[in-house]
């Protein structure tokens, strides 16, 4: 369903009935130099969370040039003016923001959404895990022997493919004969098995320990040098079978087999020197490269996404069990193995999968790159992709291999709050960020939810227009709706956001009200209780002394009046307040420009001061209050004491 254009915003609200329980207001007090709090004491407001919320809504059409003014009092700030400008906010329900009050705070850490999801997927029923070394037990192994293996894993296939030697024992022997590469003899001259001799010529002389007959002795003894592993590992296939007397070993498949063979055959003098070999490939899983040599059927979905309207597959197969007659099909899974689909495809020719499985009957062309049309039946759902050989030409088995992919969640869900501040000079909050969900499919409507994540309730929703983010859609291609994700949206601030943990969540629903079938992304929730202030100038003149600065606080919304405490921090007693009209900073506002008030936050007086007073400390206080006495429900900032002299 597509999104209706809309010349208004609607805003569905949830009706809520609350018994019993009071009205909470936001109180905080700062300190600059944490120094202790005025004397008159903080209100403290009883809650209780009696208030129950039902599933009933009221569908309001309100325009987007609609304000809600506050009642104000005849000394009204300029702060509290600042609310009236026309900026096209919408307003939060005084019920929401009563209930919100009333409640404790229930959560202190809100959950919230993330994007990672996957994209690609590794067959778990293969004959090798595609790299060869996957599947080995290389718990414990440094870096350097992981790489080791590593090293000579292409040359151990080989030496089976090409000579019937398991790769098992070659590696096995590489081990123990090289101390994992880092013996003398095959960290400087690259010969990883002992072999003695020449190799092209080339050799270098070093002891060596012998056994003749039960006795161990050290000699001297030529030794094959190489250029690099690669040539070692080719040379110890070759050299098996270029000696006659290891023939009856090659292409056996059992590792014990062969381990046998070549210590009875002569090719070490060290009795133990099967029973150390065995000990290397059970210890290490060094079977796996055997399995991997006998039977070629690995493969990886490199992309299973959606991409506009078209779900997007493409990977790679390839195995042994194949030939020119069979067909290649893909068949798709949901989470219960029940079939969503079935195609034949074409081979897409892959020259990286070639390179490594050039001996499989299919590899290169086992490639595949398809696109379908995206609908409801894959929409938010694990889907598994089966890829399968057979003669049969509609897709059953006969013949060839099947190879079963690790499934994938076709559940992408990502979002980005790329702004949530406030505009100082207007007193909204500006919104805007973007949302792309696969299973936003069929989910025409877009809300955008504010949300008390501290006391678990619904502030509003309001239905957006979601707007077209070509940026989105260049890195989350893979995700349905990631071109069409954009939302905005102005909200007055309100006296429920100051203090509490508030959320934003995007949700897609197919319901007119946001309920039904919805998938939501919730963003990290923030607090808003900025609190900053300045202090220009404070100096004395005889008798009297001049105040000037600003202060500018997320919390000074709902809360009129302003004053300028004058408190002796050396009796630990308020000497006068004076209730000051705010006047306009820009340049606040240009540096504080997310903090609520910033661009209505200066002020500056006089105060007539006893001459009592001379060499005590003086500390001024900057108050926004929501009485006309300076009492009530406040928000402080306490400016650094200084010592005074009146002459």
């Amino acid at each position: 369903m597509k999104n209706k254009k809309q010349s208004r915003v609607k805003i569905v609200l949830p009706v809520l009935f609350t018994f019993g329980a009071s009205l909470l207001f936001f109180q905080a007090d700062a300190q600059a130099d944490n120094s202790q709090a005025t004397a008159a004491n903080p209100q403290v407001v009883a809650t209780s969370d009696v208030n129950t919320q039902n599933n009933n809504y009221q569908v309001l059409n309100v325009s987007t040039d609609q304000n809600t003014t506050p009642a104000q009092a005849s000394t009204q700030s300029a702060v509290a003016a600042a609310n009236n400008v026309n900026d096209g906010s919408v307003s939060l329900s005084d019920s929401a923001v009563q209930a919100a009050a009333n409640k404790p705070v229930v959560e202190t850490n809100p959950s919230y959404s993330t994007s990672q999801y996957n994209i690609t997927a590794q067959p778990v029923n293969a004959a090798n895990g595609g790299s060869g070394s996957t599947s080995l037990n290389t718990a414990g192994l440094t870096a350097s022997q992981k790489a080791f293996l590593d090293s000579i894993h292409d040359g151990a296939i080989s030496g089976w493919k090409q000579y019937g030697v398991l790769p098992s024992l070659t590696a096995a022997q590489a081990i123990i004969e090289s101390g994992w590469g880092q013996s003398s003899l095959a960290s400087q001259y690259h010969n990883l098995f002992g072999i003695k001799g020449s190799y092209n010529g080339h050799s270098v002389t070093l002891p060596t320990r012998e056994v003749y007959g039960g006795r161990s002795v050290m000699i001297n003894d030529a030794f094959r040098a190489y250029d690099n592993n690669s040539q070692s590992v080719q040379d110890h296939g070759y050299f098996l079978v270029a000696n006659s007397r290891y023939h009856n070993l090659l292409w056996k498949t059992n590792y014990r087999d062969v381990t046998y063979l070549i210590r009875a055959d002569g090719y070490a003098t060290d009795p133990s020197y099967t029973a150390t070999l065995n000990s290397v490939i059970e210890r290490y899983g060094l079977t796996a490269w055997d399995n991997e040599a006998f039977d070629t059927n690995t493969g990886n979905i490199d992309d299973l996404s959606v991409r506009g309207n078209q779900l997007h597959i493409a990977g790679w197969h390839a195995a042994n069990s194949y030939n020119s007659n069979m067909h290649h099909f893909i068949i798709l899974l949901d989470g219960n193995g029940h079939e969503l689909y079935r195609t034949e495809v074409s081979g897409v020719y892959r020259q990286d999968v070639q390179n490594i499985y050039s001996n499989a009957d299919i590899s290169g062309w086992g490639g595949f790159d398809i696109s379908i049309p995206y609908s409801g039946n894959f929409a938010g759902k694990n889907i598994q992709v089966v890829s399968r050989y057979t003669y049969d030409g509609n897709g059953e088995i006969n013949g060839g291999k099947d190879l079963y992919f690790s499934p994938v969640s076709l559940n992408a869900n990502a979002g980005y709050l790329d702004n949530m501040s406030l505009d100082a000079n207007t007193g909204s909050l500006n919104i805007s960020g973007w949302h792309a969900a696969d299973a936003s499919l069929n989910k025409g409507y877009h809300y955008i939810i504010i949300y008390d994540a501290s006391k678990k309730v619904e502030l509003g929703r309001y239905l957006v227009e979601s707007s077209t983010r070509n940026d989105v859609a260049n890195v989350y291609s893979g995700i349905y709706n990631a071109a069409n994700s954009g939302f905005s949206l102005k909200l007055k601030f309100n006296q429920a956001l100051a203090g509490d943990q508030i959320q934003v969540i995007s949700r897609y629903s197919d319901s007119q009200n946001g309920e039904g079938n919805y998938v939501d992304f919730r963003f990290a929730p923030k607090t808003f209780t900025a609190n900053q202030a300045f202090l220009d100038n404070f100096k004395v003149t005889g008798k009297q002394v001049h105040i000037s600065g600003w202060h500018a606080a997320d919390q000074s919304v709902a809360k009129p009046y302003h004053f300028v405490i004058l408190y002796d921090a050396t009796t630990g007693r308020e000497v006068k307040r004076q209730l000051v009209q705010t006047v306009v900073r820009p340049d606040v506002a240009k540096v504080n420009g997310n903090i609520y008030n910033a661009g209505q936050s200066g002020f500056n007086l006089t105060m007539d001061i006893p001459t009592a007073l001379n060499g005590h400390k003086l500390q001024v206080i900057s108050r926004y209050s929501d009485s006309k006495t300076g009492e009530g429900h406040y928000i402080d900032y306490w400016f650094k004491p200084i010592n005074v002299t009146i002459k």
